[in-house]
């Protein structure tokens, strides 16, 4: 199991919020049958292509093949949580509702990610950026007028900094993705996937796991609509991101 090592959110040492998360899924009935290895991002994304026992942490399929990664032969677990993506301004700066609104603009994508195929187009001058928090900073102190993010991750960054959560257009969706695990079709694969899926069910049941995704902005929501660029279907209630302040508690569980 490879992991997408990013910065703050996921480092290498086995830190933050991603590595929580797959420790807590890998605790009970998965222990010590996962190599877990996480490193740099595109590191990771290479060593997984050239391995057909290998998996991608966090990752999902509809993400690989936006990036143009659509080879044939993958299987995907059940989602975490919804993750969205998003251009984001300064907090006193509007957000951009539109790809023509980043004309003319300088926007911090993360290096490897396929927001430089997403962005192709739109005019605007991409800086690739090796680390999530210097993305931030380079946002909050006018280095780049826009950056690429995700969520819940950049809402874990600006915390961490200590500042204002930088000013997004919740309506203006990049993609929107079900964040889980992504193997290589092979018969002790799909085996494992089908293991991974029952501990996904029966952690997502938990306080422990529920109060987790909650600290992250992560709650229960309903009529979420399908993102642009139609990666994504409109489905029905699922734990994603929602901005705090704009909070519904989750349906099921409170």
């Amino acid at each position: 199991m490879y992991g997408t090592v990013w910065g703050h959110t996921l480092e290498q040492d086995g830190s933050g919020f991603y590595n929580e998360l797959f420790s807590a899924l890998t605790s009970e009935g998965l222990n010590g049958q996962v190599d877990y290895k996480p490193m740099p991002y595109r590191r990771a994304r290479t060593q997984f292509k050239a391995s057909r026992s290998a998996c991608l942490y966090p990752s999902a399929l509809s993400v690989l093949k936006a990036g143009g990664d659509d080879q044939p032969g993958l299987l995907e677990s059940q989602s975490l949580f919804q993750a969205q993506e998003h251009i984001f301004t300064r907090p006193d700066s509007q957000p951009p509702r539109s790809l023509a609104d980043l004309r003319g603009k300088t926007v911090a994508i993360p290096t490897g990610s396929i927001m430089a195929k997403i962005l192709k187009g739109s005019g605007a001058r991409l800086i690739t950026v090796h680390d999530e928090t210097a993305k931030a900073q380079m946002l909050m102190t006018g280095r780049v007028d826009m950056m690429a993010g995700m969520l819940p991750n950049e809402h874990l960054i600006f915390a961490s900094l200590g500042t204002h959560m930088a000013a997004y257009d919740e309506d203006f969706t990049l993609l929107e993705a079900g964040i889980g695990v992504v193997c290589h079709d092979t018969p002790e694969n799909r085996s494992f996937i089908r293991t991974l899926d029952d501990r996904i069910k029966s952690l997502q049941q938990t306080s422990a796991f529920r109060e987790k995704l909650s600290e992250a902005g992560i709650m229960e929501t309903s009529g979420i609509e399908a993102s642009l660029n139609g990666i994504t279907p409109a489905a029905g209630p699922r734990l994603r991101f929602v901005h705090p302040g704009r909070r519904s508690p989750f349906s099921n569980i409170r």
